[in-house]
């Protein structure tokens, strides 16, 4: 009977300790940006008549957003964590001009070659519109 409880004191420690490592798996943070994301994307849109093109720029350590007559913005020092199915949290350091913010954060979804993204991780921010893969 003794024998017993210890073979299930041991078995029920095998699999805590499993399931523990699966989730820690999942909440790792990698260096960069997700190969997924990687590419030139760009959206268009009208602002009061004018046609207005963003560039969104992914490589493997950085971010690149820029429009025509704006201060172009870049965020490096990039790291990543996966937290959906295709929703990724980043976070590094923000430039824009003279602005630098060195703990940015950043949260991008890819759905049907497209991505949206949002310059934070709360569900308070929505997303700022679909790029498409250019």
């Amino acid at each position: 009977m003794q024998k017993w409880g210890q073979i299930m004191i041991v078995a029920l420690t095998t699999v805590t300790v499993g399931g523990a490592a699966a989730t820690v798996h999942a909440a790792t943070w990698h260096k960069g940006t997700p190969k997924a994301l990687r590419g030139n994307w760009q959206r268009s849109y009208r602002d009061q008549g004018t046609k207005i093109v963003m560039h969104f720029k992914v490589q493997a350590q950085t971010i690149h957003l820029s429009r025509v007559k704006s201060a172009a913005t870049t965020w490096t020092n990039l790291s990543y964590q996966k937290v959906g199915k295709h929703t990724y949290k980043l976070k590094g350091i923000y430039q824009n001009g003279e602005l630098v913010d060195k703990d940015a954060r950043l949260q991008i979804v890819q759905k049907n070659h497209k991505i949206e993204f949002k310059n934070a991780w709360s569900s308070k921010y929505d997303y700022l519109g679909w790029y498409h893969q250019s």
